[in-house]
């Protein structure tokens, strides 16, 4: 495996803006490139209305943080769908297992379970 030692002062550069960000180096992109992104990141743009207020709100909280609002809102919204997911199907399996209580035990099923346990020790 090769490594390379990282010349700060390039990296330095690149960040205080010196490199990359000369207009004579920039082009925007074709729209293939952006659909050719979205594509691979699996992202599609939306559009939704928000009251100005919470905009700004979570705007300040990004900038307090150092990221850019939007990522911030799509990781909000990527963490709340996968908790409700999982409060989802912790509801579902109680019910499954309230159910699975109030009814009679079967023998094949009962036996099943016994094997499967003893194979996994």
């Amino acid at each position: 495996m090769t490594t390379h030692m990282i010349d700060q002062s390039i990296t330095a550069k690149w960040e205080d803006g010196e490199y990359g960000r000369s207009e004579d180096h920039v082009a925007v992109a074709p729209q293939s490139v952006h659909e050719e992104f979205d594509k691979a990141m699996a992202m599609k743009l939306v559009s939704i209305r928000l009251p100005s207020a919470l905009i700004e709100s979570l705007k300040m909280i990004a900038e307090h943080h150092g990221i850019a609002y939007q990522p911030m809102i799509r990781d909000l919204l990527t963490r709340f769908a996968r908790s409700e997911f999982s409060q989802i199907v912790y509801e579902m399996d109680e019910k499954m297992k309230a159910t699975q209580s109030a009814e009679e035990v079967s023998a094949p099923v009962e036996a099943f379970m016994q094997r499967a346990r003893a194979a996994c020790g």
